[in-house]
């Protein structure tokens, strides 16, 4: 019998033991705030326009998302792009384990398009490039905003955002150049997975370089996501707060880099990890309470979690199903990534 499972589940209880030690850290070390906030009791009205705000900004993430695969030519209905996010969001925020929500997503695209299935997934990684792009894209027109008054390090930050903003701007344009991905064809040939999977990509690549303007909206509806997880933060900071917290072009400045290590792949969305980043770059801007600020911000989080985890158990029959395939799209992933070396092999995915 593989150990691989009995590594996973065994990595996966350390990466959880580690979430849940850095948050309690966390909130021991910020015990006196977090009294004197509920003593002030925070005002629920803002902490539900937060919410909605941020519902709003989930839903546009689900809606790019189908967007992207549209663009490949491929049936995708917004009711399935819904219900794909809500469950996947499950995967990533409530559910720690090794298969991820794009796992998910990326399971029910290859069993309903086997022929794209590649370009099916990839449209998951543009995604999220896409999502990063836009998140410092905004940092960075903030900082340029608030160049003038910025301190020393707050500049130090505003060109991390910077650095970050252009370098997604080659990634994407590496991404969608096809000519550099053939050298590769080349060698991989007779590769059998390998070299599907990269000619795959340069079918991919060609498709979107010629729907510059999809990815433009797609950059747009990253962009007004953040906005409104920004203000978003923003209100959940005034609610708490009570007029204390910083303004919000300072939440421009600091935010995008706070959600961006929600990425960083710790259980429960990187919980208490990202609220020691708040603590840090709040500060930089004259509030010590930023990793408070990003327990309230992840009360918004959690909320929508709960409604994922409702549509999640309206699914439950079909996710099972996707979970057993996800967990064979990650095996087949593994494959890929170390090919046999016998060039006689010549199987390809299904």
């Amino acid at each position: 019998m593989s150990r691989k499972p009995s590594r996973a589940r065994l990595v996966n209880a350390l990466l959880v033991a580690l979430a849940l030690g850095l948050l309690a850290w966390t909130i021991w070390s910020n015990r006196l705030t977090i009294q004197d906030v509920l003593d002030r009791r925070p005002d629920p009205w803002l902490f539900l326009l937060g919410f909605a705000l941020y519902m709003t900004g989930l839903i546009s993430t689900f809606i790019r998302w189908r967007l992207l695969v549209r663009a490949l030519g491929l049936p995708f209905p917004v009711r399935t792009a819904l219900r794909l996010g809500f469950i996947g969001n499950v995967f990533n925020l409530v559910i720690p384990g090794a298969v991820g929500g794009d796992l998910i997503k990326a399971a029910y695209l290859f069993r309903e398009f086997p022929r794209k299935k590649t370009q099916a997934g990839g449209s998951i990684a543009i995604d999220r490039i896409i999502g990063l792009l836009g998140l410092f894209l905004l940092g960075a027109l903030a900082g340029l905003a608030g160049w003038q008054s910025a301190g020393r390090d707050l500049r130090t930050l505003i060109a991390l955002v910077w650095c970050a903003a252009v370098g997604g701007i080659v990634g994407l344009a590496v991404v969608f150049t096809p000519a550099l991905y053939r050298p590769f064809v080349r060698w991989s040939s007779g590769r059998g997975r390998l070299e599907t999977l990269l000619v795959e990509l340069v079918a991919m690549a060609s498709v979107f370089r010629g729907r510059v303007g999809t990815l433009v909206v797609a950059l747009v509806f990253a962009m007004s996501n953040h906005t409104l997880n920004i203000i978003a933060f923003y209100l959940v900071g005034q609610a708490m707060f009570h007029g204390e917290a910083p303004t919000l072009g300072q939440h421009f400045l600091t935010v995008p880099l706070v959600l961006f290590t929600t990425a960083v792949p710790l259980p429960f969305g990187a919980l208490g990890l990202t609220e020691l980043v708040s603590q840090g770059l709040f500060t930089l801007v004259g509030q010590p309470d930023g990793a408070v600020g990003m327990m309230g911000f992840r009360l918004l989080m959690y909320g929508g979690g709960l409604i994922s985890v409702a549509v999640y158990l309206l699914n439950l029959r079909q996710v099972r199903t996707l979970e057993a395939e996800a967990e064979e799209v990650q095996d087949e992933l593994d494959t890929v990534a170390a090919p046999s070396t016998d060039r006689g092999e010549s199987s390809v995915p299904a």
